[in-house]
């Protein structure tokens, strides 16, 4: 065997070790990308039903929130005809409690006035 015979000999040996570490690299890629798509695979058959859940939660969140426009127009309703009841109530009895007011006021100035007149003025003494 001559010198080149050896140098072919180490160039396929180096050769098969490499093709031997590709080999492992390889398989080493290989389960990697398995336990990604099984985690992807475990995510997606929990997703689905987590998503149709939120589907479901919100087709109800939905009809509740009608029901709360429905019980909120209500109310708005309920509080403008009692807003305007309370204007009729107010101006119906202010008005004469007014005018009863000022016609007290006036008897009462017109009294002071009239009990005045009748007697003498009084003196008022200082104690000390």
């Amino acid at each position: 065997m001559n010198l080149l015979d050896y140098a072919w000999f180490a160039v396929a040996v180096l050769l098969g070790v490499a093709v031997i570490f590709l080999c492992a690299v390889l398989w080493n890629v290989f389960r990697v990308i398995d336990s990604t798509k099984d985690l992807i695979v475990g995510v997606t058959k929990q997703t689905v039903p987590l998503l149709g859940e939120v589907g479901t939660t919100v087709s109800l969140v939905n009809q509740e929130l009608a029901r709360v426009d429905g019980i909120l127009s209500m109310a708005e309703t309920v509080a403008a005809s009692v807003g305007g009841m309370v204007n009729a109530v107010s101006s119906t009895i202010s008005s004469p409690l007014v005018k009863l007011s000022a016609f007290a006021y006036g008897l009462r100035r017109a009294a002071g006035k009239a009990t005045e007149e009748g007697r003498p003025a009084r003196r008022r003494r200082f104690r000390r």
